[in-house]
């Protein structure tokens, strides 16, 4: 049981290691909408097997997508976090764009005080905030906003 932990730990290590190298990847890479919509343009008259063509057309639109979503919650996104951020969407659509983000910085550890000032918010506000997505998520109040996210919504 204890090596199991230890294994358990060690891959939540490697994660979290990952998802900081794609959070940095994704800054470098910042507003490449534009450039990824010319991209789809040249796909669609390029002369080449059309299952190759899907493949490659599909990355181009997840990554449009994931530039939209980031725009629109107004973070810079990896591809996992726009991936959580769907399927957290899609699973609790009554989330608004503001309480969409704080579930995120939630899941990447960061605390009320630090979420409530890259916010702009009151403690007092975010307190609020947690129990309306308490609320919205349909977990118990004393169940963990990470826990929950974390188990629920892996990537």
């Amino acid at each position: 049981m204890l090596e199991l932990q230890k294994e358990i730990a060690e891959l939540k290590a490697i994660i979290t290691e990952n998802e900081s190298e794609l959070n940095r990847i994704a800054l470098i890479n910042a507003d490449n909408a534009p450039i990824l919509h010319n991209l789809l343009d040249q796909l669609h008259t390029l002369e080449i097997d059309s299952s190759q063509k899907r493949v490659l057309m599909g990355m181009c639109l997840r990554l449009i997508e994931t530039e939209a979503t980031a725009n629109r919650l107004n973070i810079r996104l990896s591809e996992i976090e726009a991936l959580f951020i769907f399927r957290l969407e899609k699973k609790h659509p009554n989330l608004n764009n503001r309480e969409l983000r704080i579930c995120l910085l939630i899941k990447h550890d960061y605390d009320n005080q630090e979420i409530a000032r890259t916010s702009e918010i009151s403690s007092r506000g975010m307190e609020s905030i947690r129990y309306k997505i308490h609320k919205k998520l349909g977990i118990g109040k004393n169940d963990s906003i990470k826990i929950y996210l974390t188990n629920h919504f892996i990537g």
